[in-house]
């Protein structure tokens, strides 16, 4: 049962508990959005000091109530690689949340790691409709697997992965890379395992493990390690195109950047099912570009910051907008911000902090019309990892399309 907060139907007194819809328990918010079918004749049964009540709502008749907020699972693991068991103090407070709830991976595409998911709650997640869901395999290895996630809930992952396939369950896959870990055979025997459990497995997306300097306990990710990862991807990728008419298995773009290795064509990524997780992400950035038409710029001296990563890709950006600008007298500079928070090892701009720019602007000497900054380094409150504030009217966050973009500058 969950608890109307609020309700604007007198039927339903504030602060009740909501039973059941048609008979089926409600437990959150999940089962009453799932339940209350609009088009259809619904029983309410809520209960307030121990007095049930049954409520009849006509179809296309509204339950207006307000649900109370449910409370997240956490993570129960100890990863050694854990990104957010390495944070520093002093970041936006909700950032040391180690959520690993399927409820979050289903509305938001969060990975999860299922070792605190029973089979009560796969049974709801079928029942539910719960798809797609993200998970955080790394290895099928059940030891290894134990090992890893520190929790002997962990080996259960193929079992897991096969039950909720078997409620038609679309699953989202990743494998981190950890040197001599994850890495080498026993990445290629977790993707083989993984692709036994197409189409319900829609995708793998293979990333390698974020080694910050407040993380020693991971070794760092060698070129060497960087290239025989990309092989084994894009032979599986190769494979699976053939037999699935997919390619199911896919290397994060880091991997690709940091070789200086031509970015894959739109094709290799299918309909880019782990974009968010970074994978696909330049080759759109890079065809977005190529769409560039005549644009107008505003006549002035401008600055696009980006992270290390981005640097070469935002710089194509500047080029192709000033290549198709009909003012000949803009300027616009492109720098990468060192990630002074993190360390050099982390070279996404998503993880630059407000301190970062704010220490970069200070030693910059000239003096620029507006300042664009990455669309991905605040969150949708347009605060920063370390809630630091930037102030100053020239200074803009970024939109997340070039189209905006050249709004920006003009």
């Amino acid at each position: 049962m969950v608890q109307c907060v609020t309700s604007d139907d007198k039927r339903i007194p504030a602060n009740a508990m909501l039973l059941t819809i048609n008979g089926h328990a409600i437990n959150d918010f999940l089962e009453f959005q799932f339940y209350n079918d609009c088009a259809q004749l619904r029983t309410v049964v809520v209960e307030k000091n121990g007095m049930k009540k049954e409520i009849v709502f006509k179809p296309e008749q509204d339950i207006f109530v307000t649900l109370e907020q449910p409370v997240y699972q956490s993570c129960v693991n100890d990863c050694d690689f854990c990104f957010i068991n390495g944070l520093p103090e002093g970041l936006r407070g909700e950032l040391y949340f180690r959520d690993d709830d399927y409820r979050l991976s289903f509305l938001f595409g969060n990975f999860l790691s299922l070792t605190n998911v029973t089979y009560d709650d796969i049974e709801r997640i079928g029942r539910l409709r719960l798809s797609p869901l993200y998970i955080s395999v790394h290895t099928t290895n059940p030891r290894l697997r134990h090992r890893l996630f520190k929790n002997k809930n962990a080996a259960h992952i193929v079992e897991q992965l096969r039950h909720l396939a078997e409620h038609d369950i679309v699953l989202h896959c990743q494998i981190v890379v950890i040197p001599g870990v994850t890495s080498g055979d026993e990445l290629s025997t977790t993707i083989r395992d993984l692709a036994r459990f197409y189409p319900a497995v829609q995708s793998i997306g293979v990333v390698p493990v974020g080694k910050t300097k407040y993380v020693r306990s991971i070794p760092a990710i060698t070129d060497d390690l960087v290239q025989d990862t990309i092989a084994r991807v894009e032979s599986a990728h190769a494979m699976y195109r053939k037999l699935y008419g997919c390619g199911l298995v896919y290397c994060a773009d880091e991997l690709y950047v940091r070789m200086n290795m031509p970015i894959p064509l739109a094709d290799y990524y299918d309909d880019f099912p782990q974009y968010e997780n970074g994978i696909g992400m330049v080759r759109t950035f890079i065809d977005d570009i190529t769409n560039i038409g005549p644009n107008r710029i505003a006549r002035g001296t401008f600055l696009i910051l980006t992270g290390v990563l981005a640097y070469p890709f935002v710089c194509q950006l500047r080029d192709r907008l000033l290549e198709q600008c009909d003012c000949d007298r803009s300027t616009i500079d492109v720098t990468a911000v060192p990630n002074t928070l993190f360390g050099d090892s982390v070279t996404v701009s998503g993880l630059l902090s407000g301190n970062d720019f704010m220490k970069f602007l200070h030693r910059t000497q000239k003096q620029y019309d507006r300042i664009i900054l990455p669309p991905n380094c605040v969150n949708d409150s347009g605060a920063f990892l370390d809630d630091q504030e930037l102030h100053g009217q020239r200074i803009i966050i970024s939109p997340h399309t070039i189209r905006e973009l050249i709004t920006c500058l003009q």
